[in-house]
């Protein structure tokens, strides 16, 4: 027969797990995709085909004086001949509540990022229709630019193979060398 104090603790550690997230709140759903949306020309309004969309998840740790993120998961996909693309759901881990909300990034060779539209306005942006509107950039200092912030450090070579693709194919199109070694998938 199980005690009071039994039956309390066990009721207290189901709250905070609900409390803190631990126990997959209602919104999990968007926090694990799938992920979906279109990239376009800005000025033409059509698709731009084999751009990369990376999702990354990280990872709340707590320390004694404060909390840091690490490197959790990304996945990445490659825009079709039309410009949509969908990442796919990824399967959420029992503890939600340390995985932050994943953060996007976006790389088309030649285009830099002018501006996500969501409908509704007030929607979540990749959950509920979106379009990626890319502005095809015009002079090589733009385009070294873009390959600057291309880039994702905080992620492992080997979880972002067509992002890295995509910044040596660009590299090789300005005339440098590529600066990251491809990774077979």
């Amino acid at each position: 027969m199980r005690s009071r104090w039994y039956d309390g603790a066990v009721g207290l550690i189901l709250v905070a797990l609900l409390w803190s997230g631990g126990l997959a709140p209602a919104d999990a759903e968007e926090k694990w995709g799938p992920f979906r949306g279109r990239m376009v020309d800005v000025e033409t309004g059509q698709g731009i085909p084999g751009a990369v969309v990376l999702a990354i998840w990280l990872e709340k740790v707590p320390t004694p004086i404060e909390t840091h993120t690490r490197f959790y998961d990304a996945r990445e996909v490659l825009t079709g001949p039309d410009g949509t693309f969908e990442i796919p759901r990824r399967p959420p881990p029992f503890f939600t509540f340390r995985i932050l909300e994943p953060t996007f990034k976006v790389f088309a060779p030649g285009y830099a990022e002018d501006r996500w539209v969501v409908t509704p306005s007030t929607g979540q942006a990749l959950v509920d229709p979106t379009v990626i509107e890319m502005r095809r950039i015009k002079t090589r200092e733009e385009r070294l630019d873009a390959l600057d912030r291309a880039d994702s450090t905080s992620v492992p070579e080997s979880k972002k193979c067509l992002l890295t693709k995509a910044i040596n194919r660009e590299r090789k199109n300005l005339g440098l060398r590529s600066q990251y070694p491809e990774c077979a998938q």
